[in-house]
């Protein structure tokens, strides 16, 4: 999205979605069940969405108010799971 970026595309606030299982998990056939079968990848996909549609209408309408945007992505938000010690 960089050179896109450059040459004067507009995205929404965090246009990206992503995933790993790790170094070792190469084996696509898992990799593809996995992302299908995502709750969270879902639930950030359709976030997206939200983000560009509403950007989409602050663009055709002219004007972007000023507002503070809230932190996405994983370190915006605590974990659900302990910590390892």
């Amino acid at each position: 999205l960089g050179f896109f970026a450059d040459v004067g595309w507009q995205f929404p606030q965090f246009p990206f979605i992503a995933h790993s299982r790790g170094w070792s998990a190469e084996d696509m056939e898992n990799n593809v069940r996995y992302v299908q079968r995502s709750k969270a990848l879902r639930e950030g996909a359709e976030a997206l969405v939200g983000r560009a549609v509403d950007m989409a209408g602050l663009l055709v309408a002219g004007h972007v108010p000023e507002r503070r945007l809230p932190r996405g992505g994983r370190k915006a938000h605590e974990l659900d799971v302990k910590a390892q010690t």
